[in-house]
């Protein structure tokens, strides 16, 4: 295998005299189709394997690298315009990271000329303005083919992308993968994760950025896997001017808040079909209900709804409408499905982030209004109601079982340690912890927002919900 400090230049060499002499150059050393080519089916069982904690070593050349905290300080300027003393309104306002070729390796096995960015909005900004080096980050694998033809089609064992979340606001670290676990349990997909130690090299020796959870990208493979048809459209929306703009709350259609990722939609056909079923008159519920399950999984919606609820996931659509994709699914005649995403804040009681405060935490959900209509207009629907409550009452018996979930966290728990704390453990600037009592305590300790409380607190409100109602 070629050593991680020169690669680079050989292929970059190699990408050079290929183009010049009008053929493909050689692949890198070490690629097989297995584990990097293009038509490799996606080995879950290999990066998403249950137990498995990797170790991902990254080599970012010192320029790169340079560029990359430079270009961070875009996050801590105001606005073009802004009155003095205003702050950047986050990433979103200011523009994505830049990108740089890195050369990522996993047990032995390298990939060379993978683009890397930071991601994240408020994390981003927060960890920026805090100094707090531990960066959420996307990988991808062919983001630089153009430029070194010999990694054409690239892939990471069958996936185009990867992201790696950071545990922002998680003293668990264990929050995006478990979250995700509840919700497919339930029956909602949801992005595979698994745990990451990432070790990075940008000219002085690997230092260690500290443990994050790898995170499939859902625009790669995760809807042919999970729904069983890939090649439709995937969006991903986003409020783009406030929080309760018509888009992504999906009270009108605002294009700028629904970024299509993956696949064709010509006209946004499939988001114009739910907003007008969604918006259609309601004099006959059967029929509207009918209109409505023609294009949008509203079954799956609720169901999702529900197991967000019962978790406490702030975060969502029920609070800022953002961090989740809905996908046209060919599979399913194009019918719209909802995905969650961003998980790091669920089951996590949060109070003040909401208008009200209690929507993101309230099981009835009496308080959702005109602004969030896909709760709203469902639930004043008699049939829709009860199958919101029968979603309730099927995640406390299934998903989120309070002895599978508490047995879960402990083992995670355990596993993940050695990684987060001690002498092996994250250090200042890569973490978010204050202390190692953090993570300690992060189950059942006496303060902070510990699990187990939190899943028994839950358990609790459902149960007299359903009793109340």
């Amino acid at each position: 295998m070629v050593p991680m400090r020169t690669a680079p230049v050989v292929l970059a060499a190699w990408a050079l005299l290929g183009v010049g002499a009008g053929c493909h150059p050689p692949r890198p050393p070490g690629w097989t189709e297995a584990s990097h080519g293009r038509d490799a089916e996606p080995a879950y069982e290999t990066l998403f394997a249950d137990g498995v904690v990797h170790l991902i070593d990254i080599l970012i050349e010192p320029d790169a690298y340079a560029a990359m905290q430079a270009d961070l300080g875009k996050y801590l300027r105001p606005p073009p315009g802004a009155p003095p003393g205003t702050e950047e309104q986050g990433p979103l306002a200011a523009g994505d990271p830049i990108w740089v070729p890195v050369t990522v390796e996993l047990d032995g096995t390298s990939w060379y000329h993978v683009g890397m960015r930071y991601k994240g909005n408020s994390s981003l900004k927060t960890a920026v303005h805090e100094g707090i080096a531990k960066l959420a980050f996307r990988l991808h694998f062919d983001r630089f083919e153009d430029d070194f033809p010999s990694i054409e089609d690239q892939r990471f064992y069958g996936f185009r992308k990867m992201t790696f979340s950071n545990a922002f606001k998680d003293p668990s670290l264990m929050r995006d993968r478990l979250a995700a676990e509840v919700f497919r349990r339930g029956g909602v997909p949801a992005a595979m994760g698994a745990f990451a130690r990432v070790s990075v090299d940008f000219g002085q020796g690997p230092v260690y950025f500290g443990l994050y959870t790898m995170i499939e990208d859902p625009s790669d493979r995760m809807m042919e896997a999970q729904l069983g048809a890939g090649g439709g459209a995937l969006y991903k929306p986003e409020p783009m001017h406030g929080a309760d703009s018509g888009g992504a709350t999906w009270s009108s259609f605002v294009e700028q808040d629904f970024d299509l990722k993956a696949g064709e939609d010509p006209g946004f056909a499939a988001v114009h079909a739910v907003l007008d079923a969604l918006h259609a008159d309601r004099a006959d519920a059967q029929a509207w209900r009918a209109g409505l399950e023609a294009v949008f999984d509203a079954q799956g919606f609720l169901r999702w709804l529900a197991v967000n609820q019962v978790m406490e996931n702030w975060d969502s659509y029920l609070c800022i409408p953002h961090n989740y994709y809905v996908y046209a699914d060919p599979g399913d005649e194009g019918r719209m499905h909802w995905i969650p995403w961003d998980l790091n804040e669920a089951m996590l009681h949060r109070t003040g982030h909401c208008d009200p405060d209690s929507l993101a935490w309230s099981l009835q959900l009496d308080e959702a209004d005109a602004r969030r209509p896909l709760v709203r207009l469902l639930l004043d629907d008699a049939h829709y109601a009860q199958v919101y409550r029968d979603e309730l009452r099927a995640a406390i018996d299934g998903a989120f079982d309070a002895d599978w979930l508490i047995e879960r966290m402990r083992l995670e728990h355990e596993r993940i340690a050695p990684y987060v704390v001690g002498p092996d453990g994250e250090r200042a600037p890569y973490t978010f912890l204050g202390s190692d009592a953090e993570f300690e305590s992060s189950l059942d300790g006496p303060s902070g927002t510990p699990l187990i409380p939190h899943v028994q607190a839950r358990l609790r409100a459902v149960r007299e919900a359903l009793d109340a109602w």
